[in-house]
Formats: structure tokens, sequence, C-alpha cells
């Protein structure tokens, strides 16, 4: 399984630059920025809600209060 990671901003353009990892603790994150995670390259197309993760002592960490709903 691949893991498709992106910084989370607000959607203001079209272009998504995604990092590819096969596990997540494969990913490095920056402490306090907000993380898109997905499955797979259906998942990024297809998915509604979106859960975030936050980087914190260099681990994602999912947020449990907080995902994105996409219409």
């Amino acid at each position: 399984m691949k893991y498709y990671i992106k910084p989370y901003s607000e959607p203001n353009g079209r272009i998504a630059m995604f990092r590819v990892v096969k596990r997540l603790r494969d990913f490095k994150p920056d402490n306090g920025v907000e993380y898109m995670v997905f499955r797979s390259k259906k998942e990024i197309q297809t998915a509604l809600f979106i859960d975030l993760y936050c980087g914190k002592n260099g681990k994602l960490v999912k947020l449990k209060d907080r995902s994105v709903l996409r219409f």
C-alpha cells in the first residue's frame, strides 16, 4: 500500500503535489503543519471526507476533531 501525503492549505489552486511513501512512519513531517493523507490514487479523486493529520515530534498524528468535506 502507498500513502499520498500533501500539506493542507485552503483550496486556492488546482495543482496538487503529493509525496508518495510506503509507510506513514517513512514520512518526516514539519511540526505544527497539517497534512492530508490518502491511501490510493482513486481515494484522491473520490473521497468526500478527508482526515487531517498534524506533524508532532517528527510523526504524523491524526486530528480527531478536524476533517475536510469535499463536494
